[in-house]
Order: structure tokens, then C-alpha cells, then sequence
């Protein structure tokens, strides 16, 4: 028993060591992204009901970022936010949202919300 014990120790001190960097990243990006979209889609008469069900999706790289975000309106139209950051791992990552309301995209920018500075 103590064999066994002594043999999974090391093996958990692996599986307990993520990217604490990328965890940060997707988080983030999921926070951002569920507030985001709600305030952009409030902006141009769309009001999001009981929320975004946000999740991470898997990337081959740690520099990239991809987080799916789904929804109804209040008139009962599905709502899917699509955002990805690359090269999340840097001070200055690049970041693209793309907003559909029934299949229809009504936004895509580098940014969301009250405080984007969007340059386009």
C-alpha cells in the first residue's frame, strides 16, 4: 500500500500542474465574453435572457484562446458568441468576437462592451 501511495505521488503532482497562465486566459475570456456580448447585443436591441452559457474550446497552442458562448433572446432566438484570442500567452493579445442572432451575424469586432475602443 505505501508502494502504491509513494508511486501516485508524483504522478498527481503532475496532473495537478496546469498552465496557470492559460487558466487565467480562459477565464478571463469567458467572463469578458458572457458580459461582453450581453452589453453589445443590449446596445443594438437585443436583450439576452437568463444569461450565456460560456465554454472553453480546445486549442493545439497555449497562445490561442477559443471560448463559445450560447443563449435565447427574450423573443426566444438563439444567440451564439464565437471568440478567440491569439497570443493570449503575450502582453497584447489579439482578440476577435463574432456575434450571431438566429444564424445572422449583427456583430464582429476586436473588442465588446462599454469601454471598447474598437479602431475599425
Amino acid at each position: 500500500m505505501k508502494t502504491l501511495v509513494l508511486a501516485l505521488i508524483p504522478l498527481l503532482a503532475v496532473a495537478a500542474c496546469g498552465n496557470p497562465v492559460r487558466k487565467v486566459s480562459e477565464s478571463s475570456l469567458l467572463n469578458a465574453t458572457a458580459r461582453g456580448a450581453t452589453d453589445e447585443l443590449r446596445g443594438i436591441g437585443y436583450t439576452v435572457r437568463a444569461g450565456m452559457r460560456c465554454r472553453t474550446l480546445s486549442a493545439d497552442m497555449l497562445s490561442v484562446v477559443r471560448v463559445q458562448c450560447v443563449g435565447r433572446t427574450d423573443r426566444g432566438e438563439p444567440v451564439r458568441v464565437d471568440a478567440v484570442a491569439y497570443q493570449a500567452n503575450s502582453p497584447h493579445p489579439h482578440q476577435e468576437y463574432v456575434i450571431t442572432v438566429n444564424g445572422r451575424e449583427v456583430v464582429r469586432r476586436p473588442c465588446l462592451g462599454q469601454g471598447c475602443q474598437d479602431p475599425a
